[in-house]
C-alpha cells in the first residue's frame, strides 16, 4: 500500500513538481513576514516596551496568516484528484470562513505543540493523528474543527505507522534544516534554510497524505454504509 500511495503522489504532481514547489514557497515566505517583524530576528534584544510589542504583533501577524497552510493543502488535495488548480487557491481559506479557518490553524498547531513538550514521541504520533483535519474540512465544511479533528484521529486509528513510513525518505531533509536552523548563530540565515527545507518537502508529504487521505476516507464511507 506504501508504495501504491507514493506512485500515485508522484504521478499526481508529475510535470507540476515546480510549480508546486514554488506555491509552498510563497506559502513559507506569507508566513515569515509575521516572524520577521521580531527584533530578535534581526539579533535586537528586548529592551524596550516598543520592541516587545513589535515582537507580538509579529506573533499575531504569523498566527492570522496560518491559514495559508490550509490553502495549501486544499490545493494539494485537488491536484491528487486531478483537478486543475492555481496560487490563488491558496488563499481560498482566507476568502471564506476566515475565522473558522483561523481557529482551525491555530488549535491544531497548539495541540501538536503541547503533546510535543509533554513529550516528543506523543508529540509525533499526534501530528500524524491530525494530518487529515483540513482536508476534512474541505470535504465538510460545515463540521466543527473539533469534529474535523476528531474525524482526523479515527481515520488515522492504527494507520499511524503507514503514515510515517509514507514520508520515511523526506524526514532526513527536515532535520538538516531543522538543525541548521538551531545551530547556526545567525537567526535569518538559520530560518533561510529552514524555510527552503520545508519548502521543498511540503508537496511531497502533503500529496501523500492527500492520497492515503482519500483511500482512508473511502474505506471509511464503505464501511459506514455497510454498518447503516
Amino acid at each position: 500500500m506504501i508504495q501504491t500511495w507514493n506512485e500515485r503522489a508522484h504521478a499526481a504532481v508529475k510535470g507540476k513538481t515546480g510549480t508546486l514547489i514554488i506555491w509552498s514557497f510563497v506559502c513559507s515566505i506569507v508566513l515569515e513576514v509575521g516572524l520577521m517583524m521580531d527584533p530578535y530576528y534581526f539579533g535586537f534584544e528586548y529592551d524596550s516596551l516598543a520592541l516587545t510589542l513589535i515582537s507580538l504583533a509579529g506573533l499575531i501577524l504569523y498566527a492570522g496568516l496560518l491559514p495559508v497552510i490550509i490553502g495549501y493543502n486544499w490545493l494539494m488535495l485537488e491536484t491528487v484528484r486531478g483537478k486543475s488548480s492555481s496560487l490563488r487557491d491558496v488563499f481560498t481559506p482566507f476568502r471564506h470562513r476566515y475565522g473558522k479557518h483561523l481557529l482551525a490553524g491555530l488549535l491544531v498547531m497548539f495541540f501538536q505543540v503541547l503533546w510535543s513538550l509533554l513529550l516528543l514521541v506523543p508529540g509525533i504520533v499526534k501530528y500524524f493523528s491530525y494530518a487529515f483535519t483540513f482536508f476534512i474540512l474541505r470535504d465538510e465544511p460545515d463540521l466543527s474543527i473539533t469534529e474535523a479533528i476528531t474525524k482526523s484521529r479515527m481515520l488515522m486509528r492504527g494507520r499511524k505507522w503507514e503514515a510515517f513510513k509514507l514520508i520515511l525518505s523526506f524526514i532526513p531533509l527536515f532535520l538538516v534544516g531543522l538543525t541548521f536552523f538551531i545551530s547556526i548563530e545567525s537567526v535569518i540565515l538559520g530560518s533561510l534554510i529552514y524555510l527552503v527545507a520545508i519548502a521543498f518537502i511540503r508537496p511531497f508529504i502533503v500529496s501523500r497524505f492527500a492520497v492515503m487521505y482519500e483511500d482512508t476516507r473511502r474505506e471509511y464511507d464503505e464501511q459506514w454504509n455497510r454498518s447503516a
